[in-house]
């Protein structure tokens, strides 16, 4: 009785929690519950991220401003007060809640023909919503945070730029060992897309730009060096003063390095068109190949070629560029860059500052296109700005010079028409070690020539190499005839045929005395002290280091002096208003500090350690983007 009284309702009851479950009645409003509270959440972060957005944008937009006006060449005051001021009289934040900006840092660069000012600050947006998304973040410790970042830069839209690039023997190098493509080559591209950027758009001719490549010297054309007051210019085939042919190199003095410009009155000595690098090794054998035929240059001066070629033209060899509108010769120039010879930057930037300074105008008036006519503006002008780009792949290495004394005047060397070959005059009292006393005098071992008194011997103050027998027998009798003893064989001894009363010899046709600069466009330094003194036998010409130093010295003495005179012409140029822009290009630790030191401030701006190609040819880049005219740049 009582299964069969409860079992109906047991049937109730699971019709009911079955009908209950099929029933799909008020699904949609729990769907609507859930997607009410994301949306909510969602609104919420969209609210704070707007919130965030508004104030970095209003952070952004005062800081542009800002910028702008702090970087405008028309204005006098150090661009850091005057973006501080604008930041002060907008009272950027005040009135908002839960909104908060840090005080702006500002960097300014004030420079002649430019100025550029950087500004970087923060804004913290506190967010209403999201940090009542996690119970245990309260409001004040949910925020948003950026940081905004603004550049202005001005350039004047005149420019006079001088790239002072290096060509020395180094940049034939790959820039690293994974490269394949020189350095030279890198430089050419890297330098070619910068006068491509630069020159995109000057119709005006407001941009000039000149080229100084250098090594140990920098070769000028004839024009150029016409414009100075010149000494110590080189004989030419018995004609004085004449200069050397397509080779014009001047030793502007020391004393200038510390002022930017050159008297152009003031006297600069040529260097001599000389090879006194190179060493002769032997003292006995006659050496042919450098009696006749005209010497290749060393480093003293940027050409490499023959004296005698006619084949030469100015685009094709490495001589400055003055500055021009017209971008053709200057990628021509670049184009034809060759690398060969020593490191002086310090000569390098003389250059390109003397050519940027104001005194540097009557050269401009006199030789330059119409569009120069005028230039170099005046230092620390404000209508121009005067940039240089100093690049190296090196380090100083020091080099030798002919002295002053040695590179112009008569020598005391002959030369024989016909057969090119030579003679040196040795004269009691007579000028660079030739007043020594001459073998020969008497008959002892000191005084005599291998053992003969030389008869005539005042008459015969003539020695010629080439008739220098490299073994002489000794005089044993008093029969034997001059110059052929009975005695022993003794190399390198003093040979009485080598000695002649004329500075004539047998197949020399007429002989002429030559300048002192056409010894050495015949003969290498080496070879006049071995060969014309050091085989002589005269009394203080024995020692080879007595005898070259007579001739050449070190130029600018040392690596440390050429440090300094660098530095002290570099601070002259920033003092005068140029830009300095230093590139140092996969080089040497010592040549990226001196690179460093001569370039402006900040130098995060104005150098750059560009290790390989690519680098370069950023550098360049960011150095033509930098002296464009009024910009946002960042």
């Amino acid at each position: 009785m009582t299964m069969s009284a409860r079992t109906p309702f047991n049937r109730r009851v699971s019709k009911s929690a079955l009908r209950f479950a099929l029933d799909e009645g008020g699904t949609i409003g729990v769907y609507m519950t859930l997607t009410f509270v994301g949306m909510i959440m969602l609104g919420g972060i969209a609210v704070d991220m707007m919130r965030f957005e508004a104030s970095r944008v209003a952070l952004q937009q005062t800081m542009d401003r800002a910028a702008l006006a702090a970087a405008s060449l028309s204005q006098t005051r150090d661009g850091s007060a005057i973006a501080q001021e604008w930041f002060d009289k907008t009272q950027l934040g005040q009135g908002i809640e839960m909104v908060s900006y840090s005080d702006p840092v500002v960097t300014a660069v004030n420079h002649t023909g430019m100025r550029r000012v950087t500004i970087e600050a923060s804004v913290r947006s506190y967010n209403f919503f999201i940090g009542k998304f996690y119970s245990t973040v309260a409001r004040k410790d949910s925020f948003l945070e950026g940081s905004v970042l603004s550049e202005a830069t001005q350039g004047v839209t005149k420019l006079e730029v001088m790239l002072v690039l290096d060509i020395t023997g180094s940049m034939n190098d790959p820039a690293t060992t994974k490269s394949t493509t020189s350095k030279i080559s890198s430089l050419r591209a890297a330098a070619k897309n910068f006068v491509d950027i630069i020159k995109t758009d000057d119709s005006e001719h407001m941009i000039s730009i000149g080229v100084v490549p250098y090594a140990m010297q920098v070769n000028i054309p004839v024009a150029l060096r016409n414009q100075f007051n010149v000494t110590n210019l080189s004989s030419w085939d018995g004609v004085a003063s004449a200069g050397v042919a397509d080779i014009n190199c001047l030793e502007i003095p020391t004393s200038t390095y510390a002022n930017s410009g050159v008297s152009l009155t003031d006297p600069i000595p040529m260097a001599a068109v000389a090879d006194a690098s190179n060493t002769t090794t032997t003292t006995t054998n006659y050496i042919a190949a450098t009696s006749g035929t005209p010497n290749v240059l060393d480093s003293s001066c940027t050409k490499r070629a023959e004296l005698t070629s006619t084949t030469w033209s100015e685009a094709d060899i490495n001589k400055v560029l003055l500055p021009t509108t017209e971008k053709q010769p200057i990628l021509d120039k670049i184009a034809r860059l060759t690398a060969d010879g020593n490191t002086y930057i310090a000569v390098g930037m003389r250059w390109g500052t003397l050519l940027l300074d104001e005194m540097a105008r009557p050269i401009y008036d006199e030789l330059g296109e119409s569009y120069v006519q005028g230039r170099p503006t005046d230092n620390a002008s404000n209508e121009t700005r005067k940039v240089i780009i100093l690049m190296t792949d090196g380090e100083h290495v020091v080099n030798p010079y002919i002295l002053d004394a040695y590179k112009t005047g008569l020598s005391p060397i002959y030369r024989g028409t016909e057969d090119g070959k030579f003679a040196i005059r040795f004269t009691t009292g007579g000028a660079a070690l030739t007043g020594g006393t001459r073998p020969g005098s008497g008959t002892t071992s000191t005084t005599s020539c291998s053992g003969w008194q030389l008869s005539n011997y005042s008459d015969r103050q003539y020695f010629v190499p080439h008739l220098k027998r490299n073994t002489v027998r000794q005089k044993t009798k008093s029969t034997d005839p001059e110059g052929s003893g009975s005695g022993s064989e003794v190399t390198g001894a003093c040979d009485p045929l080598s000695w002649v009363s004329s500075p004539t010899w047998s197949g020399s046709g007429t002989v002429r005395q030559l300048d002192w600069s056409e010894v050495w466009r015949y003969l290498r330094v080496s070879y006049v002290v071995r060969q014309l003194y050091m085989r002589s036998g005269v009394s203080g010409t024995g020692t080879y280091t007595t005898v070259y130093n007579t001739f050449a010295a070190t130029y600018l003495t040392s690596v440390t002096n050429m440090n300094t005179l660098l530095n002290t012409n570099c601070t002259a140029a920033k003092n005068a208003g140029i830009e300095i822009y230093g590139i140092a290009f996969a080089a040497p630790a010592n040549g990226q500090t001196v690179i460093s030191n001569c370039s402006s401030s900040p130098k995060e701006s104005y150098y750059f350690n560009a290790t390989d190609a690519t680098k370069l040819a950023a550098a360049f880049k960011l150095i033509a983007v930098d002296i464009a005219p009024l910009r946002l740049t960042e």
